[in-house]
């Protein structure tokens, strides 16, 4: 089978974090045969500076992972400058694919990692070779109430998705939360639920017999994170008692460290910054339960991460957070509620025995394994191809 990924996101030399969650679902496909990704980079801020087509590769066993850096155009005017770009793109784009072809052949398959811009690119070479492809989306923009959502994006977003739904073989996502919707907004007919995956030789549960116990918070610390509202619970749970510590893990802002002193959390908050993988997962080992409290989200790789490493989740329940944390492995808060989540964080320190930090690592590491996620996403292909 010769399956070539076309993915709107991708970890990359100017973005390393860029849909690394993508990266280690080609990974683990690639445990069972070649994959082929190609990845042209879209972030106009990234394309600042370069004046010639720029190409890297992130290559590992079975995998060949291209990226293509291209020049942004400047005419002075925002409006046909994006108007350019994606012309650009998408000619670029068609160009590669005919390159690829040429030397290799036609994929039995090619796979989408979210729709804008790549999918317009999958749509074409469906057209004109029949290669059937199939998307997922890792976007939770499909509601009204999260900010910047697919409503409210410009017409050329909106054609490009519909059109890559619309001729898509069939669709998967990492929560049903997700796929559920867009079933609806798009009739999608053939659907798949495919979770993210975790590096289990990373992330393992560590038996730690510390009395000031530990919570740990990992994100890129984005506004949807809410990490002001988890600092102003940590101040309410300061006033029951002091026998805890945080670890936050991702780029602090300065408003966040200010806020910290006015709060009075200084002995309490560890700011670590920006950590390499390996670094993050060192943390996540070192920790007791994780913390996570956005006000909207899809399904985030670092609940399985904490999951894995035996962590029970205390998290608002948002987005898909909801079908794989329960009263075994954790505690759902609502959104925004800086109450329940001070309660919540209270009653941890409270009942922590209450958690098997070996099952709950096992249970997670079943599901989110790179063997069973390569497995899974090998049978979707093979059972679409063989219905064709």
């Amino acid at each position: 089978m010769k399956v070539l990924w076309l993915c709107s996101w991708y970890p990359n030399s100017a973005d390393p974090f860029d849909g690394d969650f993508i990266e280690r679902h080609a990974k683990a496909l690639a445990l069972y045969h070649q994959v082929d990704v190609m990845h042209v980079v879209q972030n106009k801020h990234f394309l600042k500076g370069i004046t010639s087509i720029k190409k890297e590769e992130r290559n590992t066993t079975n995998l060949n992972a291209s990226i293509y850096f291209l020049p942004l155009p400047n005419t002075g005017f925002a409006f046909v400058n994006v108007y350019l770009f994606n012309k650009r793109y998408q000619a670029f784009y068609k160009q590669l694919i005919e390159q690829y072809i040429a030397i290799n052949g036609k994929p039995d398959l090619v796979h989408v990692h979210v729709p804008v811009k790549a999918g317009l690119t999958a749509v074409l070479l469906n057209r004109k070779y029949n290669v059937p492809f199939v998307v997922t989306e890792h976007s939770s923009a499909y509601f009204e109430y999260i900010p910047e959502n697919y409503f409210s994006r410009n017409r050329y977003f909106r054609f490009v998705t519909k059109q890559t739904f619309s001729k898509a073989l069939a669709v998967s996502t990492v929560s049903n939360w997700l796929l559920k919707r867009l079933q609806f907004l798009f009739s999608v007919q053939q659907t798949k639920l495919i979770r993210n995956v975790v590096d289990t030789n990373l992330f393992y549960p560590v038996v730690s017999d510390r009395e000031r116990l530990r919570f740990i918070h990992v994100s890129m610390m984005h506004p949807l994170k809410n990490v002001e509202g988890i600092l102003r619970a940590l101040a309410l749970l300061k006033e029951k008692r002091t026998d805890w510590e945080i670890w936050f893990v991702g780029p602090a802002s300065k408003e966040n460290r200010a806020l910290t002193e006015t709060l009075g959390l200084t002995e309490q908050v560890q700011w670590k910054g920006t950590l390499p993988y390996a670094d993050v997962a060192a943390a996540m080992r070192a920790a007791d339960a994780l913390v996570h409290f956005s006000n909207y989200e899809n399904l985030p790789c670092v609940v399985n991460e904490a999951l894995c490493c035996g962590l029970p989740v205390i998290s608002s329940s948002v987005g898909g957070i909801a079908e794989i944390v329960n009263a075994t492995n954790g505690v759902l808060v609502t959104a925004g509620n800086i109450n329940e989540l001070t309660a919540a964080l209270a009653e941890f320190l409270q009942y922590k025995n209450r958690y098997n930090k070996n099952k709950i690592a096992a249970e997670a590491a079943t599901l989110f394994n790179e063997k069973e996620i390569g497995k899974q996403l090998n049978s979707w292909y093979a059972e679409l191809l063989a219905k064709k």
